[in-house]
């Protein structure tokens, strides 16, 4: 009893302090956030609430709602999440939704789209091969379908990736049908085999070893696989597989197929009658009836889930494998249903814009409010991983989309400790400008946003947390450094002495320097770790391997030519631009330009010319930085001579 009084105590102090903490705040502000978190609140539950009969559909190895599937489908084919209204025609759907049209096409099959331009292809020299239109970017079926390039065609390996998964994709498509091929051929043999007279127990004999059950059932559909098999771990059967019929030896006719699911059969006689119902709704373009029938096909589909949600669906070494519970399923469905990476970006924007403006105001409510920005804006932030984190069980680093993600994050809890500490607010506008500048390069790049199962390499909670997490957190402080030399360098060459503001940013910049140089040797020396447990060896020199090495080295030099007299301020500065352009490559060069090695994940696809820009760029930046600063040290001395 008096741990639950304590606690209450503890409860009563935290609200006191809120609400006191929250009243120094300009009205304007409360009102601001109070709304913002209302409207999301109102806009989550209603969106949660209309499609409480979504269910999971498996896709590319994890348990999506059905929506996400639909959605990721369409933009694997499409390269949108959504119809384009100048589409809408040939697509042959009222509303831009992926998962009406993803239904259509499953009902339809493939025949009723092939002048609909689904595939997107980005490649000149693609379509250049291909008779194509240079201008456009998306194709319809009967246009790529007869183009079949030669070994000798001279295409580069973004080029020869994106053919071979346009290929991939075309072979996918062709497979929708409406009706299955495989249960014509069925229904023939059958009528063969009792022409031949042959007893009921030869003629399921010879069926069963020619059209074995588990093959009808995986080749059912390759659309909306629902339904949890039971002759395979993890093997999910497309709704379609309830049109199956099997022989029965003691009528000597066809029968519909039995429970094939986990389900109990109660769950699965009320799921094959809802699907039913909803097709015969769709049939007679009753709407009234097929919104009734398909929102009953999605309860019967998630009442039955339930039973199965959270339970282990695939066990071997020791791990296990879960069917994401409900609550996941909803978190997921949520995440998608708003532009959280664009609010982002607003936030953080004007983050940086307020405090950069307002850095010399003395009012403290309005050096509060700005405060306040930047937290509600990193609460989002940390909202956003938590939730990847959940929707997945596990840290969200393990692809480029959310290392860019992550870096930022770091970047900003980083400044705010630092501004804590050194009170100083220039190192929030530092963070804030970083944040800014990935996310808007991650919005306009065309990386994998969706959330898929991590690598197998990858599959260990534990290094996740303490290799990979310490390193990729180490690039985001590498960032703050970076970005605080440059207005250190810029600084230098507009003041001719220190000021107290290059004094602070140079001592901001040597703490970024300790605190990343320290993650990524800690990281690195346990990634080695990892990589003897993993791989049998602690260092191969893969190209990862080797420029973390080379970024280590370049920080060390850096930090003891400081620490030793033989660089100052400028040199320390110059160093945490030159040791980030080592970072970006051991970052972003490794898996997307050298596309080698066991920790690649890009495989040399893209973006050379771009990171070439950026690297002459900043190549540039120095040197001419150098010289001013030599012609000002030759000028000063001059000046002092009698």
């Amino acid at each position: 009893m008096s741990h639950m009084i304590r606690i209450s105590l503890y409860i009563s102090i935290i609200k006191n302090k809120f609400i006191i903490f929250f009243q120094k705040f300009p009205n304007s502000l409360k009102i601001g956030l109070l709304w913002l978190i209302l409207m999301s609140g109102m806009s989550l539950y209603g969106d949660l609430k209309g499609e409480i009969e979504d269910f999971p559909v498996l896709y590319k190895g994890r348990f999506r709602p059905a929506d996400v599937y639909a959605r990721l489908w369409l933009y694997d084919f499409y390269h949108s999440q959504a119809i384009k209204n100048e589409d809408l025609k040939t697509f042959h759907t009222p509303c831009s939704s992926a998962l009406p049209f993803l239904w259509r096409l499953d009902r339809l099959g493939h025949q009723s789209f092939i002048c609909t331009p689904l595939f997107w292809v980005s490649s000149a020299e693609i379509k250049q091969l291909a008779n194509l239109d240079i201008l456009s970017n998306r194709f319809n079926y009967q246009e790529l379908n007869s183009f079949t390039p030669t070994p000798s065609l001279n295409l580069t390996n973004k080029e020869r990736a994106e053919f071979s998964q346009l290929a991939q994709k075309l072979k996918q498509f062709s497979l929708i049908e409406q009706e299955n091929p495989q249960e014509q051929l069925f229904q023939e043999r059958l009528k063969s085999l009792q022409i031949q007279e042959l007893s009921p127990q030869q003629i399921e004999a010879t069926l069963e070893q020619e059209f074995p059950l588990v093959e009808r059932l995986k080749q059912a559909g390759t659309l909306f696989k629902s339904l949890p098999g039971k002759y395979g771990e993890g093997d999910w059967i497309s709704l379609k597989a309830f049109k199956i019929k099997i022989f029965d030896k003691r009528t000597n006719c066809l029968k519909p197929i039995g429970n094939f699911t986990l389900y109990s059969n109660e769950n699965f006689e009320r799921i094959r009658d809802a699907y039913f119902a909803w097709e015969k709704a769709v049939s007679h373009e009753n709407l009234d009836n097929q919104k009734k029938t398909y929102h009953y096909l999605g309860f019967s589909l998630k009442k039955a889930y339930a039973t199965i949600a959270g339970h282990p669906y695939q066990e071997a070494a020791g791990k296990a494998l879960y069917y994401p519970t409900l609550n996941q399923l909803y978190a997921e469905y949520a995440y998608y249903q708003f532009p959280w990476i664009k609010l982002l970006i607003v936030l953080y924007g004007f983050s940086a814009i307020f405090l950069l403006c307002f850095k010399n105001i003395l009012n403290p409510k309005v050096k509060q409010s700005i405060l306040m920005l930047l937290i509600v804006t990193f609460m989002l932030h940390t909202g956003l991983l938590l939730c990847r984190c959940y929707i997945l069980n596990r840290p969200p680093v393990t692809n480029m989309f959310e290392t860019v993600i992550y870096i930022p994050w770091v970047a900003t809890l980083f400044s705010l400790t630092l501004a804590f500490l050194r009170r100083n607010t220039f190192v929030l506008f530092s963070a804030s400008l970083s944040s800014f500048v990935l996310l808007v390069i991650l919005e306009v790049t065309d990386l994998n946003q969706s959330l898929d199962q991590v690598q197998a390499v990858l599959d260990s909670q534990f290094w996740l947390l303490i290799h990979v997490l310490i390193v990729v957190g180490s690039y985001g402080i590498f960032i703050l450094g970076s970005v605080l030399g440059h207005f250190y360098l810029c600084l230098a060459l507009m003041h001719s002495s220190k000021t107290s503001t290059m004094r602070t940013l140079a001592q901001l910049i040597l703490q970024t320097l300790y605190v990343g140089t320290a993650f990524l040797i800690t990281g690195t020396i346990l990634g080695g770790v990892w990589a003897a447990e993993s791989w049998g060896r602690f260092w191969d020199w893969d190209p990862k391997e080797s420029w973390a090495f080379i970024s280590i080295c370049l920080y060390l030099i850096c930090i003891h030519a400081y620490r030793f007299h033989q660089i100052r301020e400028f040199g320390l500065a110059f160093g945490a631009v030159i040791g980030f352009l080592a970072i970006s490559f051991t970052w972003y060069g490794v898996n997307y330009i050298l596309g080698t090695g066991l920790h690649s994940y890009g495989f040399g696809s893209g973006g050379e010319k771009y990171y070439y820009s950026f690297l002459l760029t900043e190549i540039l930046f120095l040197i001419s930085l150098s010289i001013l600063k030599i012609r000002s040290i030759h000028s000063n001395k001059k000046e002092d001579k009698p």
